[in-house]
C-alpha cells in the first residue's frame, strides 16, 4: 500500500478491519458541519471503491450496540495533526478541524487500494511545512472553466495541499479594462467568489496572485493604458508571446501608474477570504529603459524598484492583507532585502535540478519570511520534465527545511500559450505535496510516480508514470522552438539574430528522430492503460501529448532543414504529410482543450500551427 504524502509515523499491527454494507461513519458530539462534509467525501469514496453505501450518524459515545465503523472525534487543536487507528474493532480518527480533514484523505487513499479490508495501523501525522501551495498560471493563454478549477482544488486537497494561487495579469474582468480582456474569456467576480468558498470547503486557502509591476503586456498594450508603459509604443504591433513574457513594465516615474494598479487592487482584493495577497513584481526587465530612464538614473534602479514595491505593499497592507512578492529582482542586490517593509513574504523561485544554496541562505540571513518555489517544469513543451521537476522540488524542500522557509509554493506556468495539458502537471503537483508535507520522505521519483499512478489510475496502471517519464525524455524539438522560429519572423529579426535565438540549430538530430518514433510508440501504450472513468480525460491528454511530442520533433527537424538551411538534417516525414498530421492532431487538441478550458487564447496556438503548416507546404520536400 502507498500513501502520498507519506505520514510522519506509522505503527503497523497484525489486525485487519473488514466491513460490509453496515459500515457507518460516526461523528461524536464534538463534531460540526466541517466534519460532516469531510465524512461525505469518504462516504463517496467508499461507494466508488467498495460498493458500500456508508451511513453517517451522530452519536454521544462510541459504545455498543453501535456496529463497527469509523468514529471521528474533534479535539481543541488548531493545528493540522491527526491520529488514525485501524484495528479489527474499527477505525478511530481524532484531530482538529483541519487534522480530521487530512485524516479523511488518508482513509480515502487506503480505500482506493484496499477495498473493504483495511490493514491495521496507527498513524501519527502532521505536516512539516505550514504552507503547502500550488501556483497555476491562468493568464498566458489558457483560462480553465470554473468546473476545472474546482476539480483542481479537489486534487490538491486529496494530497493535503492547503494553498492555491491562480496567476492573473489580464484574465479577470476588471471594470474599465475591457480592452485588455475582451476575447480572452476572463474569470468574473462571481467565479472567484464561488471558487473561494469551494476551496474553503476543501481546506484550501485561495490566495490571489496579480501582476502589479511587470508582466502587464495585454493591459499596457491598449490605447487607454499604454501611456503607463515604460516603453514607448508606436501603435498596434503583431502579438508576441516573447514580448508578453519579457516586456511591459509600469513606468514608475509616472504617479498615475500606481493609480491604475490601485484600481485593479480595489476590485480584486475584496473577492478573496484569504489574508494574503501575492503582488508579483518579478522580472521588471524594462525598468529604467524608457520613460523612467532619467528618474532611475537619479535615484538608482534598486531604489526605484524598492520605492514602487513599498508603495504597493503599503496599500495592500492597508486593506488588512499580508503581502507576498517574487524575490528575483531584490536578490540581485541582497542588501535591498534588509530594506523591505515589515510583514512581507519573499517568494524564491528557481527551476533547476540543483538550486544555488547561497540565494536561499541570503534570504534567510535577511530575516525576511520566505517560501521556496520550485516548478512542475511543463511550460513551453508538450510533456513535463518529470525527473527535472522532482529533483528541483526535492532540492528546494531540503533548502527550505535547512534555512527555515515557511513552506513550498510549487509553480505551474503557461509560457507561450500554455500548450501543456493540466493532467501533465499533476504528477509534479503530487511530488510537491509529498515533499512539503514530509521532506524526510526518501522515495525517489520512480517510487513517487508509481504511488501517483496507483492512487489516480489503480494498481493495474502502476507503471503509467514510467511511460510518461519516458515520453518526457523524447523532446529534442519543442513547442518553444517552433514559437521562436515564428516570432523571429514576426518581429523582423535579422538572420543573425534569428540564428542566435533559434535553439533549433542546437538540436540533436538523431535524438529528434528517435524521439519521434518513440513518442508514437508511447502514444499507443498510454492510450491502452486502464483507468477509472474519472480519469479518462487525463488519459486522453497523455495520448495527445505523446502525439504532440512526436510532431514537434518532426517539425523542428523540418524547420532546421528548410528554414535554417542545414542541408544534412534528416526528415522524420515529408513536409506535406507533416502539415496534414499537425492539422489532424490540432483538431483533437482543440476538442480536448474545450473540455477543461474556456476558448480563451486557443486561437493564438491555432495561428502558430497554421503558419507552420503553410511554411511546410511551401518547402521543396513536400
Amino acid at each position: 500500500m502507498v500513501l502520498l504524502p507519506s505520514p510522519q509515523k506509522v505503527l503497523w499491527n497484525k489486525e485487519t478491519f473488514s466491513f460490509g454494507l453496515d459500515f457507518t461513519i460516526f461523528l461524536d458530539l464534538s463534531c460540526g458541519s466541517s466534519e460532516f462534509q469531510a465524512a461525505r467525501l469518504l462516504k463517496t469514496e467508499l461507494e466508488r471503491n467498495s460498493a458500500v453505501y456508508a451511513a453517517i450518524e451522530k452519536a454521544e459515545a462510541d459504545c455498543l450496540p453501535y456496529p463497527p465503523g469509523l468514529w471521528i472525534h474533534r479535539t481543541d487543536s488548531n493545528g493540522e495533526e491527526y491520529r488514525l487507528e485501524i484495528t479489527a474493532a474499527g477505525v478511530r480518527l481524532a484531530g482538529g478541524r483541519r487534522g480530521i480533514f487530512w485524516g479523511i484523505q488518508t482513509l480515502r487513499q487506503i480505500s482506493r487500494q484496499c477495498g473493504n479490508t483495511w490493514p491495521g495501523m496507527t498513524v501519527l501525522d502532521k505536516p512539516y511545512f505550514p504552507v503547502r501551495g500550488f501556483f497555476h498560471d491562468i493568464t498566458r493563454g489558457k483560462v480553465p472553466t470554473l468546473s476545472t478549477l474546482k476539480g483542481l482544488a479537489d486534487r490538491l486537497s486529496f494530497y493535503k495541499i492547503n494553498q492555491m494561487q491562480l496567476y492573473v495579469e489580464h484574465t479577470f474582468a476588471f471594470r474599465n479594462f475591457s480592452e485588455a480582456w475582451t476575447g480572452k474569456d476572463p474569470l468574473t467576480a462571481e467565479d472567484i467568489l464561488e471558487l473561494d468558498g469551494y476551496c474553503r470547503g476543501r481546506n484550501i486557502e485561495l490566495v490571489p496572485s496579480l501582476a502589479t509591476f511587470g508582466h502587464l503586456y495585454e493591459i499596457l498594450s491598449t490605447k487607454t493604458w499604454s501611456r503607463y508603459c515604460e516603453l514607448e509604443t508606436d501603435g498596434p504591433s503583431p502579438f508576441s508571446w516573447y514580448n508578453r513574457m519579457a516586456h511591459h513594465t509600469l513606468d514608475v516615474s509616472n504617479p498615475e501608474s500606481f493609480r491604475m494598479v490601485k484600481d485593479m487592487l480595489d476590485q480584486y482584493i475584496p473577492l478573496f477570504s484569504s489574508g494574503t495577497f501575492n503582488i508579483g513584481c518579478d522580472e521588471t526587465f524594462d525598468l529604467g529603459c524608457g520613460k523612467s530612464a532619467e528618474f532611475v538614473r537619479k535615484i538608482g534602479k534598486d531604489q526605484a524598484y524598492l520605492s514602487f514595491l513599498r508603495q504597493l505593499v503599503s496599500y495592500v497592507q492597508s486593506k488588512g492583507k499580508k503581502v507576498q512578492f517574487w524575490g528575483d529582482i531584490l536578490l540581485k542586490t541582497t542588501e535591498s532585502l534588509q530594506r523591505l517593509p515589515d510583514g512581507v513574504t519573499c517568494l524564491y523561485w528557481n527551476y533547476g535540478r540543483s538550486v544555488p544554496e547561497k540565494d536561499v541562505q541570503a534570504i534567510s540571513d535577511s530575516k525576511v519570511p520566505f517560501l521556496v518555489c520550485p516548478g512542475v517544469c511543463g511550460w513551453n513543451r508538450m510533456m513535463n520534465l518529470f525527473e527535472n521537476s522532482y529533483e528541483n522540488i526535492r532540492c528546494m524542500a531540503e533548502l527550505g527545511k535547512k534555512y527555515g522557509a515557511q513552506g513550498i509554493l510549487n509553480t505551474d506556468w503557461g509560457d507561450y500559450g500554455h500548450i501543456n495539458f493540466l493532467a501533465n502537471s499533476m504528477p509534479g503537483m503530487a511530488a510537491g505535496a509529498a515533499l512539503s508535507w514530509n521532506p524526510e520522505d526518501k522515495r525517489r521519483w520512480p517510487q513517487i510516480a508509481e504511488a501517483y499512478s496507483v492512487l489516480e489510475f489503480g494498481t493495474p496502471s502502476k507503471k503509467l508514470l514510467e511511460a510518461l517519464t519516458d515520453l518526457s525524455e523524447q523532446q529534442a524539438g519543442t513547442w518553444a522552438d517552433v514559437v521562436c522560429w515564428r516570432e523571429s519572423k514576426l518581429l523582423h529579426l535579422s538572420e543573425t539574430a534569428q540564428n542566435d535565438w533559434g535553439r533549433i540549430l542546437k538540436m540533436d538530430d538523431e535524438k529528434a528522430l528517435r524521439g519521434f518514433s518513440r513518442a508514437l510508440e508511447l502514444e499507443k501504450t498510454l492510450a491502452a492503460f486502464p483507468c477509472p472513468d474519472s480519469r479518462l480525460g487525463d488519459r486522453m491528454e497523455y495520448a495527445l501529448s505523446a502525439r504532440g511530442v512526436a510532431l514537434m520533433n518532426a517539425a523542428c527537424l523540418a524547420l532546421k532543414r528548410e528554414a535554417y538551411h542545414v542541408e544534412q538534417t534528416p526528415f522524420a516525414m515529408d513536409c506535406g504529410t507533416l502539415a496534414v498530421q499537425l492539422e489532424l492532431w490540432f483538431r483533437q487538441f482543440t476538442a480536448q482543450w474545450r473540455i477543461r478550458n474556456r476558448e480563451s487564447e486557443l486561437f493564438r496556438i491555432r495561428e502558430t500551427i497554421q503558419d507552420l503548416c503553410r511554411f511546410l507546404r511551401s518547402c521543396k520536400h513536400t
